[in-house]
């Protein structure tokens, strides 16, 4: 049996995270259908709230198989690199912990990766986002930044559901940033190094308040791309 690991960032999450550990660990049946077990790492990055608490809990109750990590450096690229290093999959899928990426796709991405990709990313602006407009312009500009400094051909640069093999992944963390920054920056290596492809998803409204600094991620994650 292969094993995919569900990387999940949270910074003060306590009221999202029960609704996303319940909804990945639905789709064990048909992972399992595909020869696939499942284990989830939930990253708790600076948490002051009660997020570990209930995903101890709500893991215990459904048997959920979670493992709960901490990492007390803030960064949203500090929390992945952390699930990233304690993952034991074949395959590794990141989603945020705050209930607007459809877990309910994972199965259906994990059959495309067993077509022969590397790393498949999603697309959010593709299907009318719930997103704010700010954001979506946010979204908008960096994605098409994106494409012009690095030739990239990504709809959405800054989702953060994707799939990656963890051969592919070894030598490309060297020099990436610890913020929101990463996604992009380790997306459009794999890209570079791996077969890839990206898919449209629905975007849902988010549960609880946003974590983002749209203005400091937003200067970070250019920054980063004109480095990339």
């Amino acid at each position: 049996m292969n094993l995919l690991s569900v990387i999940i960032p949270a910074h003060d999450e306590e009221e999202s995270v029960e609704r996303v550990l319940r909804d990945v660990d639905k789709q064990k049946d048909k992972l399992k259908d595909l020869n696939y077990d499942l284990e989830i790492l939930l990253v708790l990055n600076c948490c002051t709230d009660d997020t570990g608490a209930i995903a101890q809990r709500i893991s215990f109750a459904y048997d959920i198989p979670t493992r709960i990590l901490r990492e007390e450096r803030k960064g949203y690229g500090y929390a992945h690199r952390l699930g990233i290093a304690e993952a034991k999959g074949d395959i590794l899928l990141t989603l945020d912990c705050d209930n607007t990426y459809p877990a309910d796709i994972i199965p259906e991405l994990l059959e495309m990766m067993e077509q022969g990709y590397g790393f498949i990313t999603t697309d959010r602006l593709s299907l009318q986002p719930a997103m704010g407009k700010t954001s979506k312009l946010g979204n908008f500009l960096l994605t098409l930044a994106a494409r012009c400094l690095t030739g990239q051909k990504m709809a959405d640069s800054q989702s953060g559901m994707w799939l990656f093999r963890r051969r592919h992944i070894a030598d490309l963390l060297a020099g990436i940033g610890t913020g929101m920054e990463l996604s992009e920056q380790l997306k459009i290596r794999l890209a570079r190094t791996a077969h890839w492809t990206e898919v449209p998803i629905k975007y849902y409204e988010r549960t609880g308040d946003s974590k983002l600094n749209p203005v400091g991620d937003g200067i970070r994650c250019l920054w980063r791309l004109v480095i990339t």
